[in-house]
């Protein structure tokens, strides 16, 4: 599985922009930690766990949320055809 989320990053990584696989990355987090959770046992699940997965969740969102404004307010790069499929 671990194998299947890296090369999906990869693909993101390739096909959008940072910002995207930047959301993306939030995601994966957090769902790798909670199928662990799920799946893999072993870990009792409590409020501290629960709230560090919050915390994680929110700061990577804000971060996110963060790098959108600054793509937003800055004015758009104009690239030749070339220099775009160089990407």
């Amino acid at each position: 599985m671990g194998i299947v989320l890296n090369y999906t990053m990869f693909l993101c990584t390739i096909v959008n922009s940072a910002l995207t696989t930047t959301i993306v990355g939030v995601l994966k987090g957090v769902g790798s930690t909670t199928l662990g959770f799920v799946f893999l046992g072993g870990v009792q699940v409590h409020a501290l766990n629960v709230t560090g997965l919050v915390i994680n969740t929110a700061g990577g969102l804000w971060y996110s949320y963060a790098k959108y404004q600054q793509k937003k307010s800055k004015p758009p790069k104009l690239t030749s055809d070339v220099e775009a499929h160089r990407k």
